[in-house]
């Protein structure tokens, strides 16, 4: 397993009136891939994210900008974020400039939630 950490909030990415419209009728209507968490993806100021030998996320964590894990997924219901798109590990690094981290630090925020 590999690991990475990153600073990216979903606030980074733009949506149309019309995108933000449609978001805020799924979360109403319970329609999302992650219900406990929905809410509080805007609220990530650090992700760190788990890879498997594909290169795939398999996990996530969203730190929020006090240093408090509020989100981890995949989770119960909550599908995930990261784990629910086409990128790859070196897509994280080129895009997004992540930095590796060791599984420790991975679980030991894993664990907090």
């Amino acid at each position: 397993m590999n690991y990475l950490k990153f600073n990216l909030s979903k606030s980074n990415v733009k949506l149309s009136s019309i995108q933000k419209i449609i978001m805020k009728t799924l979360t109403y209507l319970g329609l999302t891939a992650n219900p406990d968490f929905e809410n509080n993806i805007d609220n990530v100021r650090v992700w760190l994210v788990e890879f498997d030998e594909d290169n795939v996320p398999t996990r996530e964590i969203g730190i929020d900008e006090n240093n408090n894990v509020i989100l981890k997924m995949p989770y119960k219901k909550n599908y995930g974020y990261w784990t629910d798109n086409e990128l790859l590990y070196n897509d994280f690094i080129n895009r997004f400039s992540a930095v590796k981290i060791d599984r420790l630090e991975f679980e030991k925020n894993w664990s907090l939630l």
